[in-house]
């Protein structure tokens, strides 16, 4: 089952929204992120947070809708975002999409990404989408691929990726232990095909991104 959450960060497109949107089944909203939806008109299942940023006016509207509104105190160990993930865990979510989840504070970006490891703990695929990137964290091969974008990056998560082969790319790479802060892997290039990424163990954080 498919949920797409939509959080107070830099606004998703309408047509980002959309495109997750099919086959979704579930839609979570977090605070601010509410915003975006009102003006695409587009509700939600739940409206969670605790709506310091949403504006008064959107919180109403959604209040006079059929969507479920969770309050929590602003004082809290959890962001937004965070209950939003365990909400679509909770009802069964095995492919989570996080949108509104990049933009200025870098310490939520970050926090964000974190939560990709804890889906992936619980045997979800979940990635962060916004229109210029798409963020996931792998711990085995993968397949990319091609798109319309032309970069992309892979860093280690974990203390070490052993045996890192990258096929197929602008700059191929084999049997590289990558290490936790090596920059070796940033920038990287799509070509003519899609893009092999094989590794013996770790955690690598792949990075798909256009201008």
């Amino acid at each position: 089952m498919k949920a797409v959450i939509i959080s107070g960060g830099r606004a998703p497109s309408l047509e980002l929204v959309k495109s997750e949107l099919i086959n979704c089944s579930l839609l979570i909203c977090g605070d601010s992120g509410a915003n975006c939806l009102k003006e695409y008109k587009i509700e939600p299942n739940y409206l969670i947070g605790d709506f310091d940023s949403v504006k008064p006016n959107v919180l109403e509207y959604f209040k006079s809708k059929n969507c479920i509104i969770e309050n929590y105190p602003e004082d809290k160990d959890f962001t937004d975002t965070y209950l939003c993930m365990e909400k679509a865990l909770s009802n069964g979510a095995d492919e989570i999409a996080l949108l509104g989840c990049t933009g200025t504070r870098i310490d939520h970006i970050l926090g964000n990404i974190g939560l990709l490891l804890k889906c992936l703990k619980n045997g979800a695929k979940a990635y962060i989408k916004d229109d210029n990137n798409t963020i996931f964290i792998i711990d085995k091969p993968i397949v990319l691929r091609k798109t319309h974008a032309k970069y992309f990056s892979v860093y280690a998560y974990s203390e070490v990726v052993e045996c890192l082969t990258i096929k197929n790319a602008k700059f191929p790479l084999t049997k590289y232990n990558l290490s936790i802060g090596d920059p070796l892997t940033i920038s990287n290039e799509f070509v003519d095909g899609d893009i092999i990424i094989e590794f013996k163990s770790g955690l690598l954080l792949v990075m798909i991104c256009k201008d």
